[in-house]
């Protein structure tokens, strides 16, 4: 039993090892560029390890952003306790946690807006986010506080304000300023009016 417990560790091991070190490998190269021959360097394993583990890239990548989804993404779901606040303020503090967990990890950071970037079909991280986001917005028309259309120019440009906020902040810009703006840009296109946007991001 105990072989067994060691075998299963030793496995569980060398995938956290292929996945920790993709998310290097991405950082330095972009999801595109990266290959797994070069994972498989980092990760000081042989190719053969790699598809016992990952059927292929896409499976790793799937995992990344499974991982990602769980540290990061899910800060964007709505406290249902807090639900009798103004839907806008709700967003408005969900956006700022999100952007700072995406912001703490330099490796992470640099993965998010590599995947922000992606065209075609929408990786496990950007499916987590658009998820979470549609049920605010939801909310926010539920309580006549927006006035917008959810559709896919919506999510997209959402998704272009969050990767120029985590751009920013990657180049060393005030993290809580260029947050602040990034509030204020989405509550702005959820038809918020300027001055209530900029009263509220400014309080986020």
């Amino acid at each position: 039993m105990n072989k067994i417990r060691v075998k299963n560790a030793s496995k569980d091991k060398t995938r956290e090892d292929i996945i920790k070190s993709a998310i290097k490998v991405i950082a330095k190269y972009g999801r595109d560029a990266a290959s797994i021959l070069e994972i498989t360097k980092v990760a000081k394993v042989a190719n053969g390890t790699f598809y016992y583990h990952f059927k292929n890239k896409e499976e790793l990548l799937d995992a990344i952003g499974e991982r990602i989804l769980i540290e990061i993404v899910d800060s964007y779901e709505i406290d249902w306790s807090s639900a009798k606040d103004n839907p806008a303020i709700l967003f408005a503090h969900a956006t700022k946690v999100n952007l700072i967990k995406c912001s703490q990890d330099p490796l992470l950071l640099k993965v998010i807006i590599d995947a922000f970037h992606i065209r075609g079909k929408v990786p496990v991280i950007l499916r987590g986010y658009n998820k979470n986001l549609i049920a605010h917005i939801e909310f926010g028309l539920s309580k006549k506080i927006y006035d917008t259309k959810i559709n896919d120019n919506l999510l997209a440009n959402m998704q272009s304000i969050n990767r120029n906020a985590l751009i920013m902040i990657s180049q060393g810009k005030n993290a809580n300023k260029t947050i602040q703006q990034a509030i204020e840009a989405k509550l702005r296109i959820l038809g918020i009016s300027s001055k209530e946007a900029r009263a509220i991001a400014s309080k986020a």
